[in-house]
């Protein structure tokens, strides 16, 4: 009997305890539910909040934007270079508009700088403060998407210009401008469309011209060591009195470019395209440079 109620008392406990175990892991399992429920409200309460807070941004960005355009406006010229570092900081902060950005910069210079008529005889001023600010502006942005339009620059007139490296006009569209005395110190000018351009007395040294359209531009006296021309198209250029000693001109296409006076020596013109050149320049191109079986000399065959 004695060992019966024994028994009874033990199964009695161990009905207890499974109860108790059984309370716990339904108490248990009701927190973490809890836990979960609050941890959902929390993650959507913080979807929310980023979402407010980034359409609270895109609007101070939007304003700001709006607010720097209207002053480029300005009928004075402090506004105006405050309104373009102004558009640099916006561009900055939004990623997404840094190509209307830089589009709107270039029409603003194309707008105060634009050559109606052939460049001055005289020696030109430097261009005015905000121009030179959106010049400075437009060309230590960061680098464009691929395949983006390229940035409209053409006749403008920004004689004397100085652009600090690092600097990058690549790809832009320079044609027929004035950038006469310029100061183009290692600027990256790659695949640029310089056509027609005016650049007399200009310095570019250390500038990366690789594969960029300088037909029919006018280079006099302008400073080239430490130049990369290779793919540049030279044709018909106005190349007098330009320093081009040990530059590598290989491949390039210099078909008709008046080298007149021009220091070639040591300049390597293996596969360049010299048809055209003067007589005597070709004579002493072939005593001072460096050319091989692929130079091509002679007269210009479609003239």
């Amino acid at each position: 009997m004695e060992r019966a109620r024994e028994q009874r008392g033990q199964r009695r406990h161990q009905w207890i305890n499974s109860l108790v175990l059984l309370a716990g892991v339904v108490l248990g399992g009701g927190s973490l539910l809890a836990t979960a429920q609050t941890l959902r409200t929390g993650q959507a309460e913080l979807r929310t909040s980023r979402d407010n807070v980034r359409a609270l941004q895109e609007g101070q960005v939007t304003e700001r934007y709006a607010q720097a355009v209207e002053q480029l406006g300005s009928g004075r010229r402090e506004v105006r270079a405050a309104a373009v570092y102004a558009l640099e900081r916006v561009a900055k902060d939004s990623p997404r508009d840094r190509l209307a950005i830089r589009d709107v910069l270039a029409v603003f210079v194309r707008e105060h700088v634009r050559l109606k008529h052939a460049p001055l005889p005289r020696f030109p001023d430097a261009p005015d403060t905000d121009v030179a600010a959106a010049m400075a502006v437009v060309a230590r942005r960061p680098a464009d998407p691929y395949g983006a339009p390229r940035m409209d620059l053409h006749r403008i007139g920004v004689p004397v210009l100085r652009l600090t490296s690092p600097a990058s006009l690549a790809g832009a569209d320079l044609a027929g401008s004035d950038l006469r005395g310029a100061h183009l110190d290692h600027v990256e000018l790659r695949g640029a469309n310089l056509e027609l351009a005016e650049l007399p007395g200009a310095e570019l040294p250390g500038a990366d011209l690789r594969g960029a359209d300088l037909r029919g531009a006018d280079l006099t006296g302008v400073q080239l060591p430490g130049v990369l021309l290779a793919g540049a198209d030279l044709s018909d250029t106005v190349l007098t009195e330009v320093k081009l000693s040990g530059v590598d001109l290989r491949g390039v296409n210099l078909r008709g470019a008046d080298l007149r006076g021009a220091e070639l020596d040591g300049a390597d013109l293996r596969g360049a395209n010299l048809r055209g050149v003067q007589p005597t320049v070709q004579t002493r191109i072939r005593k001072s440079a460096k050319v091989d079986g692929t130079t091509r000399f002679g007269p210009d065959p479609s003239s």
